[in-house]
């Protein structure tokens, strides 16, 4: 039988940073000095002559305009900046490493196009992206073909596996799976919080959260549980109301809300507070809305509300490169967040592998990667990858808002 068990007691707070992100990509926070994580296959020391005749050129598929362009700016800003950081001190191989990015967010057709772009115009030696799982579950045929690896940082099984439950030979996530997070939430509420009735609210047009929402159901289900209301909504919409006429007459302690970002939340938050059914229903969400600025949009309306994240943003360890993030790029106007980390961790697993393999060799990037037992990754831990190209090494936080604040209530992990 499973079981949940807290591992660690930590009390964190954000801090409530600027709101919405500016389109110009800006150069982002500093990252822990190379040498402090050398097993990431990074250089340390003095800063060396860079071969820049033949760079090592590594792609981003990037969210970075649009409502939802906090996402792509920031993460872009993280990449600058490490890979300012490799440079100064050796590079990869002697070479120099430089960031090529296109912005995805348009249209799910727009990341088959710049995967193309970055194989066969750019010639880059990985990917790193998309942050969507229906951005990134057709790339895996392109970047088998060309042999390049390709990391993205999104949920839904299939972008790693394909309709055969065979893995993609190229793709690495970098973010943990789906069922994952969803099951552990799911034994959380049942078992330490002593919920028994919840309903769901899903994105019907996003493949990622509607399968985070079947894995929570089906894990609750087993437990016991009761899954009261099943209600959906498509991209872009605001208005909840009637979806919480109908939640509100089932009766149910909360609602999993697994959102692909934090204004949808914040919507229907306030509007359940508004209708007077704040201080009786409850959130539950995912790290995808775990951001400073949903608490400053939302407000008292998310009190109460429990999020999952593989981090706390607020921990010893990652505060400090949230102050120096808000410093620095100011002027970005949005604050470094989860998926921006993510995005580094790929960028970690890139240095390990060109290092360890002592070239940028498709293959041999593979296997390395393949064979990693444990890389240190920005966002804590050792990771490596299983047999399905999902990461081995994340562990979750269990948030809770209270008094404004987001408040770690233990890392979580479920064990057989």
């Amino acid at each position: 039988m499973k079981k949940i068990i807290a591992l660690l007691l930590l009390v964190a707070m954000i801090s409530s940073l600027a709101a919405c992100a500016t389109k110009t990509p800006q150069q982002a926070t500093p990252t822990p000095a190379l040498e402090e994580t050398a097993s990431a296959g990074t250089v340390s020391g003095a800063a060396a002559e860079l071969d820049t005749s033949n760079p090592i050129k590594i792609g981003y598929l990037a969210w970075a305009s649009g409502a939802d362009a906090y996402f792509g700016l920031v993460a872009i800003a993280a990449l600058e900046d490490r890979i300012e950081e490799i440079n100064a001190n050796g590079g990869l191989l002697g070479r120099k490493v430089e960031l090529v990015w296109y912005d995805i967010s348009a249209d799910f057709s727009e990341s088959v196009n710049a995967t193309n772009k970055l194989i066969n115009q750019d010639h880059v030696d990985a990917i790193i992206g998309p942050d969507g799982s229906p951005f990134a579950i057709t790339l895996g045929s392109l970047v088998d073909e060309a042999q390049v690896p390709l990391f993205p940082n999104c949920g839904n099984a299939e972008v790693t596996v394909d309709a055969d439950g065979k893995t993609k030979p190229y793709v690495f996530r970098v973010a943990p799976q789906n069922g994952l997070s969803s099951s552990t939430m799911a034994h959380y509420v049942y078992e330490e919080l002593g919920v028994r009735k919840i309903a769901t609210l899903t994105e019907s047009t996003n493949i990622s959260t509607v399968e985070a929402a079947d894995y929570f159901v089906d894990a609750f289900k087993a437990l016991g549980g009761e899954i009261v209301a099943e209600e959906s909504y498509m991209l872009n919409d605001t208005e909840f109301r009637a979806q919480i006429t109908k939640i509100a007459q089932a009766e149910p302690e909360y609602v999993y809300m697994p959102a692909a970002a934090y204004k949808e939340v914040c919507n229907f938050a306030i509007q359940l507070s508004d209708m007077g059914y704040g201080d009786k229903i409850k959130i539950l969400g995912t790290d995808a809305w775990y951001n400073p600025d949903a608490l400053a949009v939302a407000g008292d309306a998310l009190e109460g509300c429990v999020v999952i994240s593989a981090l706390d943003m607020n921990s010893d360890a990652i505060q400090p490169m949230v102050d120096a993030f808000a410093e620095k790029h100011a002027n970005l106007n949005a604050s470094l967040h989860l998926y921006a980390l993510y995005a580094v961790n790929a960028m970690q697993f890139v240095e390990y592998a060109i290092k360890t393999a002592g070239t940028t060799d498709g293959p041999a990037l593979k296997e390395v990667l393949e064979k990693a037992t444990g890389v240190d990754m920005i966002t804590g831990g050792k990771w490596y990858f299983d047999q399905y190209h999902d990461p081995i090494g994340p562990e979750f936080t269990i948030l809770s808002i209270e008094n404004g604040q987001a408040v770690s209530k233990g890392t979580y992990s479920v064990k057989d």
